[in-house]
């Protein structure tokens, strides 16, 4: 029965890959002078992907807290696999901040390319002032940005510390830090929706799940009056105290 879900899953999904990614070529042309408008339009379509993809894989959000956050929000929250990014899409309007190796997947990288995805590549020192700079332009154009502070995906039992240096984007931009919580409800673990050792064995498991539930608790915003590393160990203590609360 599993197969037969994945089956129907990639073919309904092709054709939702493609009808986006003619949306999406279609506001960068019908936009290409205007950027405010562009990354109105992209947020908007981002976020229908992003519900519709829930949809195909039959992913069941559940939302605590109030999801009506202010534009311009710096969003945070942990990391267990890519249903992460389907989950937050769907719950947010925004743009993501990901690791630069997406840029080089097929397929995956023409949606996040023109998806006006933030890529960083913490490895060089040098580009962290970009990418700061980067996130800070959208958060003062009012579009919320979405990242991983932990820079890693987890198996979804803990939380690890988060790194500072993006924090820098909302003090620079006088933008509020939201931190949120994800946690996946199976009977797996870890759960299903971790990337453990293989990417493609990852997605095999999520085609052929009947369903996953997930809630996602949108916990109180920081305001910025703080430094980076106020904000970073703020947030990491907000979102980790609810995760574990929660393994009680």
């Amino acid at each position: 029965m599993g197969y037969c879900f994945a089956v129907i899953r990639i073919g309904v999904y092709a054709l939702v890959f493609g009808v986006f990614v003619v949306i999406g070529a279609c506001g960068h042309v019908l936009f290409f002078m205007s950027p405010p408008r562009l990354l109105k339009w992209i947020a908007f379509f981002a976020q229908m992907w992003a519900r519709v993809t829930c949809l195909v894989l039959n992913i069941q959000v559940r939302i605590e807290g109030n999801a009506s956050i202010k534009p311009g929000s710096l969003i945070v929250a942990n990391h267990v696999g890519s249903p992460d990014i389907f989950v937050l899409a769907a719950t947010f309007k925004g743009f993501f901040v990901s690791k630069s190796e997406i840029a080089d997947w097929p397929l995956f990288s023409w949606l996040a390319r023109l998806g006006m995805t933030v890529f960083a590549d913490r490895s060089k020192r040098h580009q962290v002032k970009a990418l700061i700079g980067e996130i800070q332009q959208r958060l003062n154009r009012d579009q919320c940005v979405i990242l991983f502070p932990e820079a890693q995906a987890t198996d979804g039992t803990d939380v690890v510390p988060f790194k500072s240096a993006v924090f820098e984007s909302a003090v620079l931009a006088g933008r509020p830090v939201v931190p949120v919580e994800i946690r996946y409800h199976d009977e797996h673990q870890p759960t299903i929706a971790y990337y453990g050792d293989s990417f493609i064995s990852h997605i095999m498991t999520l085609l052929k799940a009947p369903r996953l539930l997930v809630t996602v608790t949108v916990l109180p915003e920081i305001s910025v009056g703080d430094d980076r590393q106020t904000l970073a160990a703020k947030s990491y203590k907000a979102i980790h105290d609810k995760h574990m609360s929660n393994n009680e």
